[in-house]
C-alpha cells in the first residue's frame, strides 16, 4: 500500500480502505474536537453499506486494522484518491455529510464534513451540493 503509484485497489478492498481513511479522520479530529466518533464512523459505513448496527461494527474492526497498517494519513488520503475511484469516494462522502446533517448537529459539524470530504477523499465541492442541500 506505500507504492508511490497506487494501482486501482480491487473492488472488494475498497470499502475497507475508506472506512480506514475515515477512522484515521476520526482519530485525529478526536484530539482537536470530539466530533467523529466511532458510533458516527459505525453510522456512515452502515448507511453507505447497507449494513446493521453489528455488522458495520465488525467492519469497522476490519478497517482499524488496515488503518494500523497504512501510512500517514494525508499520504493515506492522496494514494487512495489514486486507487479508488471517484464514485466510490463520492458515495462515502455523501453519507459523511448525511450522517453529520442528521439530528442535531451544528453548523460547524456539517461543515467539517464537507471538508473531509473535499481534502481527504477528494471529492469536488460541487458534487457535495446534493449533501449541503439534505
Amino acid at each position: 500500500m506505500a507504492a508511490p503509484e497506487a494501482t486501482p485497489l480491487e473492488p472488494c478492498d475498497v470499502p475497507l480502505a475508506l472506512g480506514a481513511l475515515l477512522l484515521r479522520a476520526a482519530a485525529e479530529a478526536q484530539e482537536q474536537r470530539p466530533l467523529l466518533g466511532v458510533s458516527l464512523v459505525d453510522a456512515v459505513l452502515a448507511r453507505r453499506h447497507e449494513l446493521t448496527r453489528r455488522e458495520a461494527a465488525e467492519m469497522r474492526l476490519s478497517c482499524q486494522a488496515v488503518a494500523a497498517a497504512a501510512p500517514d494519513t494525508a499520504c493515506f488520503a492522496a494514494m487512495l484518491a489514486r486507487a479508488v475511484g471517484y464514485r466510490d469516494r463520492l458515495a462515502l462522502a455523501h453519507c459523511l455529510c448525511e450522517v453529520m446533517a442528521s439530528g442535531e448537529t451544528a453548523p460547524e459539524d456539517v461543515a467539517t464534513a464537507l471538508w473531509l470530504s473535499e481534502h481527504l477523499l477528494f471529492v469536488a465541492p460541487r458534487d457535495l451540493s446534493r449533501s449541503r442541500a439534505g
